[in-house]
């Protein structure tokens, strides 16, 4: 039913683990510095995905995100990992900061409409991403959220959307052009700054 703290940290000649159903949830560490596993499907009934995880996993290219999983935070810890591919499955309630920081390889990834926030930086450098979907549930975009991300030129936000943090779509100079929505209302400091391309608001 768990995969404890610290269970396969270091074995970096794993390279691949098949997560049974009755496990529902993964330790601290689980999988920390396993540098050789290159894919992760996490099953629907994982609620508890602990800190760090899958820090270190460094060629993770593939990753499914199963159901129950409540927010998808730094403890996942896919920051910097080669990931290419990403699989967000709906019932998925938030993606937390720093989610998918710096995974420069991430060329598309769809965000279910049942994820209502972004953390600060979850996407921040992904500069491999040409698209963003904003989910039609969303109310906050988080600091930094999207940062970085040169390769999209545009946006629309849903009117569910009030708050859009600072620095959210900073050096994004892509962009080209981005369409509010009717329920915003705070846009946060240095939101679009450096946003070079951007014509029409």
């Amino acid at each position: 039913t768990s995969i404890g703290e610290y269970a396969f940290s270091g074995c970096t000649g794993l390279t691949s683990i098949d997560i049974p159903d009755s496990v529902t949830s993964i330790g601290y560490g689980a999988f920390s510095g396993c540098t050789g596993l290159t894919s992760i499907d996490i099953p629907d009934n994982v609620t508890d995905v602990a800190c760090w995880a899958f820090e270190g996993c460094t060629g993770l290219t593939s990753m499914v995100i199963g159901t129950s999983v409540a927010s998808i935070n730094v403890g996942m810890s896919f920051s910097n990992s080669g990931l290419t591919s990403v699989v967000i499955r709906e019932g998925v309630a938030s993606i937390g900061n720093y989610a998918f920081e710096g995974c420069t390889g991430l060329t598309n990834v769809d965000i279910p409409d049942s994820v209502t926030s972004i953390g600060y930086g979850a996407f921040s450098g992904c500069s491999g991403l040409t698209s963003v979907k904003v989910p039609a549930a969303m109310t906050i975009i988080g600091d930094g959220a999207f940062s970085g991300l040169s390769g999209i030129t545009s946006v629309v936000i849903p009117d569910s959307v009030t708050s859009i943090g600072n620095g959210a779509f900073s050096g994004c100079t892509g962009l080209t052009s981005v369409e509010f929505g009717a329920g915003l209302t705070s846009i946060g400091e240095y939101a679009f700054s450096g946003c070079t391309g951007l014509t029409s608001i």
